[in-house]
């Protein structure tokens, strides 16, 4: 099962515009990490990561300095590979949009469906203090779990 972030856009209406993240390793980012940040629009962190990897192939041309090259240049790669997803996240955030919701599904589709189908549910108080208000303040109000709490903690 994958997560995907769920960021909802900023502004009035933040139903209409709904982006998903896939949390997890991409190959793409792992096989070209410079060019998939760049076609992410993560121009500073592709930058970096291009001059990094060209630093790391003018010094690996050394003998000596081989399996240590190699060992940075899969060190940057599993990073971006692995974080590139929160780089993106990072950004949106950056930019106003909200994390929604954190979805755990096996597919986009999926996740598509599990979001449209939270969107549209009412929500219901979750806390215990949100179920004491939505109950006039009454103790004994059910708990979940082996005991009765009866107002205390």
């Amino acid at each position: 099962m994958t997560s995907y972030l769920v960021f909802t856009s900023p502004g009035d209406k933040p139903a209409d515009d709904i982006r998903f993240i896939a949390d997890r390793f991409s190959w793409p980012a792992f096989v070209f990490p410079a060019f998939w940040l760049l076609f992410k629009r993560q121009w500073l962190a592709g930058i970096a990561v291009f001059i990094v990897q060209g630093a790391i192939a003018a010094a690996s041309v050394e003998p000596r300095a081989l399996l240590p090259g190699l060992l940075a240049g899969l060190a940057v790669k599993l990073l971006v590979a692995l974080e590139g997803p929160r780089f993106l996240a990072a950004r949106l955030e950056a930019s106003g949009w909200t994390l929604h919701s954190i979805i755990l599904a096996p597919d986009l589709a999926t996740a598509e469906a599990i979001s449209d189908s939270l969107m549209e549910a009412p929500v219901a108080p979750t806390s215990s203090i949100a179920l004491k208000s939505a109950d006039n303040g009454k103790a004994g109000t059910p708990a979940f779990g082996l005991f009765e709490t009866y107002g205390e903690r």
